[in-house]
């Protein structure tokens, strides 16, 4: 018998401590997370000025991480020789495994001040799967395909929908999906009995299990359940994201997300002794 989710949690994102007033943290600060996502941050909209700095190389371990742009353009540089420009719409797929040194930043071929706005999504990598060699895959807008829903618009940034898979290959079970829904639009949207699932709101105001959802807002649901319905009052903007739990320990340390500290010992040391590489 086919089922609707049920909300568990709902909360705001707050704005980052760390990272600025242009920075909301999603999760784990509003929702604790959505296995196997375990780091959201929304940046933007803010403006960048040529010239303007960067994030500065930094490392990650035992993650996947993806970059997505709902407007303007990022400098993907990594200690692989990787050094790709992202454009709106694009996913930037990261694959850190036992460790990468990256930087992100300024388009360095623009010349006018740019308005960026997006995501910044951390997956957990399986654990048989932490110390795999790391990697860097840019899709184009253009190879990502686009489903209708009713009168929905929803693109496959990762995962399977109605028949149609993104191109990208994710070693942890996950979907990302990025939906534009109409005002007094209602979409039901089918998934798979026994994932979790997450729903950020971007921009304007749905219903969904019998609460209002605003932006900057972050939902968590059920695993049981194998449909959502989502009514529109706006014009919205938002994501859906989740997969297979990995229901596996889950360690953080700075950029690092590994299984037990010893394994956060061992990446620290590697990056430490350089074997991550530099930029």
């Amino acid at each position: 018998m086919k089922m609707h989710k049920k909300i568990t949690h709902s909360s705001m994102a707050p704005k980052s401590a760390s990272m600025g007033p242009n920075v909301r943290q999603v999760i784990p600060s509003a929702v604790e997370h959505i296995d196997p996502f375990v780091f959201l941050d929304h940046f933007g909209p803010m403006q960048r000025n040529p010239g303007s700095a960067g994030v500065p190389p930094h490392p990650h371990a035992g993650i996947s991480t993806i970059t997505y742009l709902f407007e303007g353009s990022n400098r993907h540089q990594d200690s692989l020789g990787n050094d790709a420009v992202v454009h709106t719409g694009d996913v930037a797929w990261m694959q850190a495994g036992r460790g990468i040194v990256h930087a992100e930043g300024m388009n360095e071929n623009r010349t006018e001040p740019e308005t960026v706005h997006g995501l910044q999504f951390w997956i957990s990598l399986p654990a048989k799967q932490k110390f795999i060699e790391p990697d860097f895959f840019h899709y184009p807008s253009a190879e990502l395909p686009i489903v209708s829903l009713g009168k929905a618009t929803v693109k496959v940034l990762c995962g399977e929908l109605n028949g149609q898979q993104s191109p990208v290959q994710s070693l942890s079970p996950a979907f990302m999906y990025e939906c534009h829904l109409p005002a007094n639009e209602e979409i039901t949207v089918p998934l798979v009995e026994g994932n979790t699932l997450g729903l950020y709101m971007v921009k304007g105001v749905i219903q969904v299990d019998g609460k209002t959802l605003l932006p900057t807002s972050m939902t968590a649901f059920e695993k049981k359940g194998d449909k959502v319905k989502i009514n529109s009052s706006e014009d919205s903007h938002f994501m859906l994201i989740g997969g297979k739990p990995l229901d596996e320990p889950i360690v953080g340390y700075a950029s690092f997300v590994m299984n037990n500290m010893e394994q956060i010992q061992q990446v620290m040391d590697d990056y430490h002794s350089g074997k991550m590489g530099t930029i």
